[in-house]
């Protein structure tokens, strides 16, 4: 087994219309994620978490949703992880109306020694 450290880690929330970092480790910042053809799409559930310096290492993605009494079953999946940063989806699985949907979350990336 190989032990691994967090390296970067960090809670983002959605306020005032954007992603905002909120806390966690200094070595991150949040990007709005293109889209709709636009170089800056709005932000419905999707951003980009981008690192100071590039992570060489494979890494382990962790992230968790916060919930809240409007999104009780709120969750994120990930995508695009490569060594620059990672794209977070924010997202409520249960309801038919709509899916990606704003929220906070936290993450944590831990690569390996």
């Amino acid at each position: 087994m190989t032990a691994a450290n967090i390296s970067t880690f960090g809670m983002v929330a959605f306020e005032q219309g954007s992603y905002v970092r909120k806390s966690g480790s200094t070595n991150w910042k949040v990007q709005p994620v293109p889209g709709f053809g636009l170089p800056v799409g709005p932000p419905v559930g999707m951003v980009r978490i981008i690192f100071d310096a590039p992570i060489a290492v494979p890494y382990t993605l962790l992230a968790s949703a916060h919930t809240s009494p409007s999104a009780p079953m709120l969750t994120v999946n990930t995508g695009k992880m490569d060594k620059d940063g990672f794209v977070v989806l924010v997202f409520d699985p249960v309801t038919g109306d709509r899916t990606l949907q704003n929220g906070n979350f936290s993450f944590a990336v831990l690569e390996s020694e």
